[in-house]
């Protein structure tokens, strides 16, 4: 079954239920290892995945032009996952050495002692990360979404275990590569391909897309990653880890909007290729719909609470950051509707469009980054952030809107959502006035009663809404 047969918001809600268990794992873990490392070695370890996730972008590119060759047709599925597996071989034999070499000749990030983490990481994550692309190219794309979650419930134990026996950050870096490498033969399994040595014509193919893709993948997570690799520079460890708490809080408002980019790109692009520019529409309109849904709350709680939001999870050495979690927040929405765009223009192959965008706002974020830090610290570098992702969604949406004018980029489940984000703030603000946060149980609380405001809220006022849950559970309910 192709990618455009398979049952988009079935796929979907699979997708961001794995992603639920994958954070309710990853969350407590990230509560231990905060409280136990502190933010000094929390922020240690976040700094060397950062490193990891930015060096491993000519693999992710290439995975990604895999993925795209994969779902036209005629194109040899096979033959794409062998490409997939000799990308991610020959990057680890090029970027482990030069990190050697780095590590032991600057002080930039400090990462001499963990070079040997660094390594053992950066070969599983490759392997992991492209391989898991192409099955997010196939029909069940939300086995994707499960894989990470295979990978997180086995992360967790591993880190833990590592951090007990004393390896502290280098630790965390261990379990996670050794989760990643018993991953992999699952994702192999959901696959149902055995991969082949591909031909000098699948390659070239491939290597058309990638050109794009590769720069694409280092410029988008330069961006998404340009805040800690900035704090990590100029600051301390322990900025990166106050930072990465307020990431860890508003995770969750990517998971719809990341499940619906990544299968939106190869339906768009199978469409395409039947010249269904009406389907192409409708999965567009939809994914701009409700790709924020879960983000919109969290800002408001977060905008209702910041403070004690962070000090009663992580714990008081935390403080002082809730400016930050509120920016991050907004941040998390605008990017979620800035995601679907860029997918849906890498579908219709134009990944170059997202290659200029890109490189512009990195040039942005970069430069008003490295300001605002100088003068307001943490805070600075998120407003930098939030700054650079409204100037990427104007762009990004403006070039979208040169292939599929009909397509209205401010839909009305979007603003219905605003609408109830906005009620719950009210309540939620109001209810924190009277009661205060001095212990879990009252957070607990405050929560529940927002999420309960927004959720009735957008029941009773958004049709769209109401259609979309029916729908879900009655396909749900007869699959």
């Amino acid at each position: 079954m192709s990618a455009a047969e398979a049952d988009f918001g079935i796929e979907i809600s699979k997708g961001v239920l794995a992603k639920f268990f994958m954070a309710a794992v990853g969350f407590a873990g990230s509560v231990v290892f905060a409280r136990v490392l502190g933010p000094t070695g929390y922020g240690a370890f976040y700094l060397l995945l950062t490193l990891v996730e930015v060096l491993d972008n000519p693999v992710t590119g290439w995975g990604d032009a895999c993925k795209k060759r994969i779902t036209e047709a005629g194109f040899p599925m096979d033959e794409a996952l062998g490409a997939s597996l000799v990308g991610a071989v020959a990057a680890s034999l090029v970027v482990v050495p030069l990190a050697v070499i780095f590590g032991r000749t600057t002080t930039v990030y400090n990462i001499d002692g963990m070079v040997v983490p660094f390594a053992v990481l950066f070969m599983f994550v490759c392997l992991f990360a492209s391989t898991n692309r192409v099955l997010s190219a196939r029909s069940n794309f939300s086995a994707a979404d499960w894989s990470d979650t295979l990978r997180s419930f086995l992360t967790t134990p591993l880190q833990l275990g590592f951090v007990l026996l004393g390896f502290g950050a280098a630790g965390m870096a261990y379990g996670l590569a050794a989760a990643t490498a018993l991953t992999v033969p699952y994702v192999l399994w959901k696959i149902h391909l055995r991969p082949s040595v591909p031909s000098w014509e699948s390659l070239a193919s491939i290597r058309q897309y990638a050109k794009y893709s590769v720069p694409n993948g280092f410029l988008g997570t330069a961006l998404s990653r340009m805040d800690i690799l900035l704090l990590g520079a100029l600051l301390s460890s322990a900025a990166v880890g106050k930072y990465q708490a307020t990431m860890q809080l508003t995770m969750p408002g990517t998971f719809i909007g990341g499940v619906a980019s990544a299968g939106l790109m190869g339906r768009v692009s199978e469409y395409k290729s039947r010249n269904d520019e009406t389907s192409i529409r409708t999965d567009v309109e939809n994914s701009l719909g409700h790709a924020s849904v879960i983000a919109i709350p969290i800002f408001f709680g977060a905008a209702a609470m910041p403070n004690d939001l962070l000090v009663t999870v992580f714990g008081s050495e935390y403080s002082g950051v809730g400016l930050a979690f509120v920016g991050i927040a907004l941040f998390r929405i605008v990017s979620m509707q800035t995601s679907q765009a860029q997918s849906t223009i890498s579908g219709i192959d134009r990944p170059d469009i997202n290659t200029r965008v890109s490189a512009v706002v990195l040039v942005l974020n970069l430069g008003l980054g490295y300001l605002l830090l100088r003068w307001y610290g943490i805070v600075g570098v998120v407003a930098a952030t939030v700054v650079s992702e409204f100037v990427k969604y104007t762009l990004t949406v403006y070039a979208l809107k040169q292939y599929l004018p009909d397509v209205p980029v401010f839909t009305q489940p979007f603003r219905d959502q605003i609408l109830a984000g906005g009620v719950m703030f009210i309540t939620v603000e109001f209810a924190h006035g009277v009661l205060g946060i001095s212990w879990w149980g009252e957070l607990l609380f405050l929560i529940s009663l927002g999420g309960a405001i927004y959720f009735a809220a957008l029941v009773a006022i958004s049709e769209s809404f109401r259609i979309t849950v029916r729908g879900i559970l009655s396909d749900a309910l007869s699959d």
